[in-house]
């Protein structure tokens, strides 16, 4: 069935920093005007309403309101108007579910797009109380390994597909190398300490190659005070080729920095062996070779294409090990990398999904 609008809802969109608002930028453009409505912090409205194909959903309740994205669900499952629930977890499977219980529509019209599996302790709480969600409701993941488990948990209409981009207007071509980079939010999954301890280690052995780390925090009420031992211990290093930025850039800014770098993820294994990296994948569509953690989703970018190293050991030396190989060998590295980007950009085009959501496109 074609429709020629969709909500979109995501409550903790807010600014222009971040995945949540590339997705949407990402999705609107292949969209007629206006027909990507976004359900978000009201705090975005000026931002979306600079969105080709996007516009707010200024219809009551908004963000911020009593149980706003609950009531937003149920109206739409009442109305049987299609929405898409960018980042869902089981408590969206279970509003879903209610929600079609006591409209007495079946919630054939949910689209839930989940990041990772929905296997948290909340999650299998809420399991038993998921059944029409699991039953009528269309489940959309970016990995095979998350559309696996959510087969496993009884989903009848799983869908896998690359993750939506934008890619660069222009493919990236070989550059010269310009420095090490951790971009995004400070996280400690994401390897923080490693790369504090290489600093520390570079800080006493006098070396000088250009390290470039984005030290702002995401969700700290979550887990922002236990990164701050480690941003501290970073900034305090003393190493001389180091330079930090306290704020997320925005997309230009944040974009520029993949230009000559060398990308440090070596993310903890377990969360990112299903769940795509934003940050790793928009190195790669700007032609920046990546070092990454074996047996995690970056990983398998970085083998499948050569566009980096991999790394079996979470240690500052296995790291710093790795760095040094690709800077004997840049040329080849970048590249590689450059390649990657022509193939990821046709894979992870948003119109895979708005075609699979069953939208008009422009």
């Amino acid at each position: 069935m074609k429709f020629s609008s969709l909500l979109l809802i995501e409550p903790n969109l807010r600014t222009p920093s971040g995945h949540y608002a590339e997705f949407v930028r990402a999705v609107g453009s292949c969209m007629s005007g206006g027909s990507l409505e976004v359900f978000a912090d009201p705090e975005a409205d000026a931002m979306l309403a600079g969105m080709s194909g996007v516009s707010v959903s200024s219809r009551t309740p908004r963000v911020g309101e009593p149980l706003a994205e609950w009531r937003t669900i149920y109206r739409c499952i009442a109305e049987n108007s299609p929405f898409l629930l960018l980042t869902a977890d089981g408590r969206h499977a279970a509003a879903a579910s209610f929600s079609s219980r006591f409209s007495g529509n079946n919630p054939t019209n949910a689209n839930l797009f989940f990041h990772r599996a929905p296997t948290t302790w909340r999650d299998n709480l809420l399991y038993p109380v998921t059944e029409f969600a699991r039953e009528y409701s269309r489940a959309i993941t970016s990995t095979e390994q998350v559309a696996d488990s959510l087969k496993e948990l009884g989903w009848r209409r799983v869908e896998y597909i690359p993750y939506p981009v934008l890619a660069p207007q222009f493919l990236p071509e070989p550059i010269s190398f310009s420095h090490l980079l951790m971009a995004g939010a400070a996280r400690l999954n994401k390897g923080l300490d490693l790369v504090a301890g290489l600093a520390c280690k570079w800080s006493v052995a006098e070396r000088s190659v250009p390290l470039f780390v984005q030290v702002s925090k995401k969700h700290t009420s979550r887990h922002g005070n236990r990164e701050t031992l480690y941003v501290d211990k970073l900034l305090s290093s003393g190493y001389k080729g180091l330079k930090s930025d306290a704020n997320a850039p925005d997309r230009v800014t944040y974009v520029e920095r993949f230009k000559g770098a060398l990308v440090l993820a070596p993310y903890v294994r377990e969360p990112f062996a299903s769940q795509v990296s934003g940050v790793v994948l928009d190195a790669l569509l700007h032609g920046a070779p990546v070092i990454a953690t074996k047996g995690t989703w970056p990983a398998i970018q970085v083998e499948r294409f050569g566009a980096g190293i991999t790394i079996e050991g979470r240690t500052v030396e296995s790291l710093e090990a790795a760095i040094d190989s690709i800077l004997c060998n840049w040329d080849a590295f970048s590249a590689r990398a450059c390649k990657a980007a022509r193939t990821l950009a046709r894979e992870h085009d948003p119109i895979h999904l708005v075609k699979l959501l069953g939208l008009n496109s422009e």
